[in-house]
C-alpha cells in the first residue's frame, strides 16, 4: 500500500513539474508594444545580436540588444502590414516556412536540380533573409504611391547623391606614344558608354579616365595619357524620379520610420526568465 502511495505521489509531483514547465513555456519572455515574444523566438534574436558583439558573455548587453532588435523587427512587420506589403509576421509560420524551404532544397538536390543561394538555412540566416524581403517589399509598396513630402525629400536625396544618377561622362585626353625616337600626340574624345563597350578590368586607360587627376600624366603601358577634361552629365530628376524615390525610401525613409516606431515601443522583459538566459 505504501509503495502504491509513493508511486502515485511521484506521478503527481512529476505532473506538477511538467505543468510548471509548460506554464513557463507558454509565458512570454518579452513584450514589445502589443507583441508577445516567447522563449524560442527570443533565443533566436539573442543569437543574431551576439554575432556582432565582441563580448558574447555580457548577458545584460545581450538582453538589451536582443530586446531592441526585436522592437525594430516588429516595427518593420507593423509597417509592412499597414501598407499592405506583407501579412502580419508569425514566428510559427516562419518556422514552418524554414522547414519547407530546406525540404524543398533537399528535394531539388536529390532530383539533380540547381539550388540558388544557401542549400540549407539555419534559423538565424533564414530570419535575416526574411527580414530583407520584408524591407524590400515594404520599400517597393511605399514607393508605388509616394506622397508629396516623400517626393520633396527624394529631390533633396537626389541632390545629395547625384553621382548615383549619372547619364554619361565625356572624356578628352592626350595619348602620347613614341616610335623610332619620335613622339606622337593624339587628342582623343570619348564617353563612358563608348569606353564601357571596350573596357576590360586590365585596361588602365579606363581607370585613368574615371579616377585620374586632370593634367596629370599616366603611363598605361602602351603609352602615356594626360587627362584634359572630364565632364559628367546627370539624369534630370524628372527622368529618374521613380528610381530616386525608391532609393530614398530604402536608404532613409523606411529605416527612420522603423527607428522612430521602435523607440516608442514599450519593452517589458520577464525578469523571472533571466536565469534561463544564462544557459
Amino acid at each position: 500500500m505504501k509503495t502504491k502511495y509513493c508511486r502515485i505521489m511521484a506521478i503527481v509531483m512529476a505532473a506538477l513539474v511538467m505543468s510548471g514547465c509548460t506554464n513557463e513555456m507558454n509565458k512570454p519572455v518579452l513584450t514589445v508594444g502589443e507583441h508577445e515574444i516567447f522563449r524560442e523566438e527570443f533565443d533566436l534574436y539573442r543569437e543574431i545580436v551576439k554575432r556582432d558583439m565582441i563580448d558574447r558573455e555580457d548577458e545584460k548587453q545581450i538582453l538589451e540588444n536582443a530586446s531592441e532588435y526585436a522592437a525594430e523587427c516588429y516595427s518593420l512587420f507593423e509597417i509592412a502590414d499597414e501598407c499592405g506589403a506583407e501579412e502580419p509576421f508569425s514566428f510559427e509560420e516562419f518556422q514552418k516556412d524554414l522547414e519547407n524551404k530546406n525540404n524543398e532544397n533537399e528535394e531539388k538536390l536529390t532530383d539533380g536540380d540547381a539550388v540558388m543561394g544557401l542549400i540549407r538555412f539555419d534559423e538565424e540566416d533564414y530570419f535575416e533573409y526574411i527580414l530583407a524581403e520584408y524591407r524590400q517589399k515594404t520599400s517597393e509598396k511605399l514607393g508605388s504611391s509616394p506622397d508629396e513630402q516623400m517626393i520633396e525629400n527624394a529631390k533633396k536625396y537626389y541632390e545629395e547623391h547625384k553621382d548615383n544618377y549619372i547619364d554619361n561622362i565625356q572624356f578628352k585626353y592626350q595619348y602620347i606614344t613614341e616610335e623610332n625616337g619620335e613622339e606622337n600626340r593624339q587628342t582623343i574624345t570619348t564617353d563612358y558608354h563608348e569606353l564601357s563597350q571596350s573596357y576590360h578590368s586590365t585596361d588602365m586607360l579606363g581607370d585613368v579616365l574615371m579616377s585620374g587627376e586632370l593634367g596629370e600624366s599616366y603611363d598605361i603601358g602602351t603609352g602615356t595619357v594626360i587627362l584634359m577634361e572630364r565632364d559628367v552629365s546627370y539624369y534630370l530628376f524628372e527622368e529618374c524620379g521613380d528610381m530616386v524615390v525608391q532609393d530614398y525610401i530604402t536608404a532613409e525613409y523606411l529605416p527612420k520610420q522603423i527607428q522612430n516606431r521602435a523607440e516608442k515601443m514599450e519593452i517589458q522583459y520577464d525578469e523571472s526568465s533571466s536565469s534561463a538566459d544564462q544557459g
